[in-house]
């Protein structure tokens, strides 16, 4: 047999074995079976879901600040980050004042929707506060599912 046609062979099996291991890999990772690695749903995305669409809007225009909204505002911290890393000379102490202002911002929307969140359970009945930790804890225990219960206020 020539090499040229040996070295063929040897190709098409190798790729033929990767295809195979993606399809594995593919199958065994959405089988749904030992999700373990995934992580549990994060509560402060679960508690932001559970308010009304009026109060998110109102919660992410609030933190879009000067930017007109919260995803431009994400886009134009992720700028100042990458203006900062190619700055030269390099300013760390600038850099670091620039991330903890972001990291800031982060934590005063944090704190409005936790306060919205808690004002909202202040009008429930202990019944409605029951019936939303029961879905809380559902969630919690769906781990990563890829249909993802949703509550009332669901986007």
């Amino acid at each position: 047999m020539k090499l040229w046609l040996k070295l063929l062979l040897a190709g098409s099996l190798a790729l033929n074995l990767a295809v195979a291991g993606i399809a594995a890999g593919a199958a065994w990772r959405f089988s749904g079976k030992d999700k373990h690695w995934r992580r549990p749903p994060d509560i402060g995305a679960m508690i932001f879901r559970e308010l009304d669409p009026d109060t998110r809007r109102a919660l992410r225009q609030e933190a879009g600040g000067r930017h007109g909204s919260f995803y431009k505002r994400r886009h134009a911290e992720g700028a100042a980050v990458v203006i900062a890393l190619r700055s030269d000379p390099f300013d760390s102490e600038s850099l670091l004042a620039l991330m903890r202002a972001q990291a800031d911002a982060r934590q005063h929307f944090h704190t409005k929707v936790q306060e919205a969140w808690v004002r909202k359970l202040e009008g429930m009945t202990p019944r409605e506060r029951a019936a939303l930790a029961d879905r809380l804890e559902e969630r919690l225990q769906w781990r990563g599912k890829a249909k993802q219960h949703r509550g009332p206020g669901a986007d």
